[in-house]
């Protein structure tokens, strides 16, 4: 396992609150959920906490992990029982899980 991290620039704090205002995926949704004064205080502790530039930039780190697997020959598929292929086999799927 490997980490994967980005730098990530917001022009300002709106740049990076108006995302969270649409809804969509786990962390605008529970946004979305909140009562008004709910959103209103996490936007003000989250504004508060944030590292802001002179020019008022906000500069963040996006972090994802990178892992690699390998299914044993002969192990169990989850799509069910393997079956032997000869290479040239034109049924002969490869899959590339990321």
């Amino acid at each position: 396992m490997a980490p994967i991290e980005v730098p990530t620039v917001f022009s300002g704090f709106p740049d990076l609150w108006e995302p969270f205002l649409s809804g969509q995926g786990p962390a605008p949704g529970y946004v979305a959920a909140l009562d008004a004064d709910t959103r209103v205080r996490l936007r003000e502790a989250l504004r508060a906490a944030l590292p802001v530039r002179p020019d008022g930039s906000i500069t963040l780190t996006a972090r994802a992990w990178a892992v690699r697997g390998r299914r044993p020959e002969g192990g169990t598929d989850p799509a069910g029982p393997r079956r032997a292929h000869r290479p040239d086999d034109p049924r002969r799927r490869r899959t590339t899980v990321l």
